[in-house]
């Protein structure tokens, strides 16, 4: 028995464990209901999950983990060409989305590595996302490391605002506040103005968490900066974890002048999420916290390299047993783990999507108007580029709008700068 279920059943059964848009449930009655889900799963062998965030995600999810079930979490973002990719590729043989339980067709058996409980796949950092292998005991033990170190009265009242397929609220959210024994709010994602996740309704979000009386949620660094100018007033909240992508120290000092709590951490899918954390016992502004007490972390020419047991390897790839981030960074004399760059030229949105720059570049230099592109974005809400037109007649915006239709609007160019030929050779440089 795994070790999320082994606390549900240890827990007090009157208090609350979900409570949803309509759904709330005691944790005495979470047993029955993941059994119930379980019994439907008996001719599963790989879920896909694509169901909006609710009370319902996470019982199914928690109920394919009990049956020793693979669950392919499908997030809200993906164009359909993605999801369909994720499908074939991790031989999901049913998803579960507002339609129900239906066969997808396209099972396919031994291309998981043994002991795969979860298979989740990147945003892309190229138009097919990247199948990442985890052991439902590496991710317990994220989330049983997160406890440890906070503490279990941070997780009394905890909101998913991110989507639950997104690892990072799955584990470090959902199983580590289960743990302790908290209540996850897990609302729609339109109850709580999110039903754009590129254009959220920051007020609602503000307002729903004052009702409630939330003590503690994880954003990505754009979704602080919007929550911050919805001017909120929560004071239940204790802790409000940021990561995703890099977080300006400007931001960080700016949310704790306004008197909210927030902490900046470090992680990756290949490593179940988080990795370090700042917490309000050990803080430390300009670093992304202390590394979990599991973690294995060594530096080899300055890039961080991680051995943790959750991950298992890449669909299609072999295991590794030590996980080289390509990011840059070290640690320092007090252990706190400071990030300093990437090895790659990997952008990360402020919105924590990780995208190549060439993949992009590709998709803008398809277009008979565009002789050369250079994207940027690295840290902000959106990309943008610097274009060379094939001529000086040509409409630029008309064919940066045929590529983006051809993008995951997470990738899509939102402004560009006209770069004459006479700078091409420059640019080119520029692009390496």
């Amino acid at each position: 028995m795994n070790l999320v279920l082994e606390a549900i059943q240890k827990h007090d059964p009157a208090r609350l464990a979900l409570i949803g848009d309509t759904q709330r449930y005691t944790y005495g009655e979470l047993k029955t209901q993941i059994d119930q889900r379980t019994k439907a799963l008996s001719e599963v062998s790989v879920l896909g999950l694509a169901l909006d965030n609710g009370p319902d995600w996470i019982l199914w999810d928690l109920a394919a983990a009990q049956a020793n079930i693979p669950c392919v979490p499908l997030p809200p973002f993906f164009t359909k060409k993605q999801v369909l990719h994720s499908l074939q590729s991790a031989g999901v043989s049913h998803i579960l989305s507002t339609e129900g339980l239906r066969d997808t067709g396209t099972e396919r058996e031994g291309i998981l590595p043994k002991h795969t409980a979860k298979v989740t796949f990147t945003s892309g950092t190229t138009g097919s996302p990247k199948g990442v292998c985890l052991s439902q005991e590496g991710l317990e033990q994220v989330a049983c490391s997160i406890v440890e170190v906070l503490g279990a009265e941070l997780a009394d009242k905890h909101i998913s605002v991110l989507p639950l397929a997104i690892l990072l609220e799955n584990v470090a959210g959902v199983y580590a506040a289960l743990l302790a024994g908290g209540t996850v709010y897990a609302p729609s994602l339109k109850t709580i103005g999110f039903a754009n996740p590129f254009q959220p309704d920051f007020t609602a979000l503000s307002q729903y968490m004052a009702k409630h009386e939330i003590t503690s949620a994880i954003l990505v660094p754009e979704l602080l900066r919007g929550f911050m100018a919805s001017q909120p007033q929560i004071p239940s909240l204790k802790f409000l974890a940021v990561g995703g992508s890099k977080v300006s120290p400007a931001l960080i000092s700016a949310a704790r002048e306004m008197g909210l709590p927030v902490y900046e951490g470090y992680g990756l899918s290949e490593c179940g999420s988080v990795v370090a954390m700042n917490t309000p016992q050990d803080n430390r502004p300009g670093s992304v916290g202390k590394i979990l007490p599991h973690i294995q972390l060594t530096e080899e020419n300055n890039e961080i390299i991680i051995k943790n047991p959750a991950f298992l390897g890449y669909l299609g790839a072999a295991h590794q047993d030590a996980f080289p981030t390509g990011d840059l960074g070290y640690l320092d004399a007090d252990g706190f783990l400071h990030i300093d760059g990437r090895k790659k030229s990997i952008l990360i949105t402020s919105y924590g999507r990780n995208i190549a720059p060439e993949w992009v570049e590709g998709a803008l230099q398809a277009q008979p108007e565009i002789f050369k592109s250079k994207v940027y974005g690295d840290g902000e809400a959106f990309l943008s580029a610097e274009i060379v037109p094939s001529s000086p007649q040509v409409n630029i915006e008309q064919a940066i709008n045929r590529a983006n239709a051809e993008l995951p609007e997470y990738a899509h160019i939102k402004n560009f700068q006209i770069i004459t030929k006479e700078k091409a050779h420059e640019l080119l440089q520029k692009a390496g």
